[in-house]
């Protein structure tokens, strides 16, 4: 399960149930005593990578545990796993969203990439009624080479949207790794 400590917070969770899929669990997760949302995990099967989803009340990023948070929940899934992080209680997300703005200009997506998710989808509708609210989902990359192609196409959309903190905070991820 989801361990490690935020921003001098403890990572707490509840006792994962089991549900009508046989790979899928769900609990709660808390900062603390805190309660931050209830997750969905899908551990996987066969050709299906897992996933996890958050129904997110956004108060972390209030405190600047956000990008903290989300680094843990990158490193406990596998190379090409995917987030799912509802936004229905994130106002300034939805509204940026909700005009158009590319999900990594969002202060939600902007923090799934500070986390390490480099490949993005806004969920904004249901298609069969079962997907639950609006979310964006943010995948980890399969490898270091995936990473560096997907930076390199977010940097093109943070500099075509003009948007110089998060074009610079990509310039500095990928100098740094194709450094090392």
């Amino acid at each position: 399960m989801l361990k490690g400590e935020v921003h001098g917070m403890r990572i707490r969770t509840t006792v994962p149930v089991r549900t009508g899929i046989r790979e899928r669990l769900t609990f709660d997760l808390f900062l603390d005593d805190r309660k931050v949302g209830n997750i969905v995990w899908f551990k996987g099967r066969m050709d299906y990578l897992p996933w996890l989803e958050l129904d997110y009340d956004p108060w972390p990023r209030r405190i600047g545990a956000e990008v903290g948070l989300f680094s843990i929940i990158h490193d406990f899934l596998p190379p090409g796993g995917r987030f799912f992080v509802t936004y229905t209680r994130d106002h300034e997300t939805q509204r940026l969203l909700f005009m158009g703005r590319n999900p990594i200009l969002t202060p939600l997506g902007f923090s799934m990439l500070q986390a390490g998710f480099t490949w993005f989808k806004d969920w904004y509708f249901p298609e069969g009624g079962n997907e639950g609210s609006a979310k964006l989902q943010g995948n980890r990359p399969l490898s270091l080479q995936d990473k560096i192609r997907q930076l390199r196409e977010r940097l093109t959309e943070a500099e075509e949207s003009g948007d110089r903190e998060i074009s610079d905070w990509i310039r500095e991820t990928l100098s740094k790794l194709l450094s090392s």
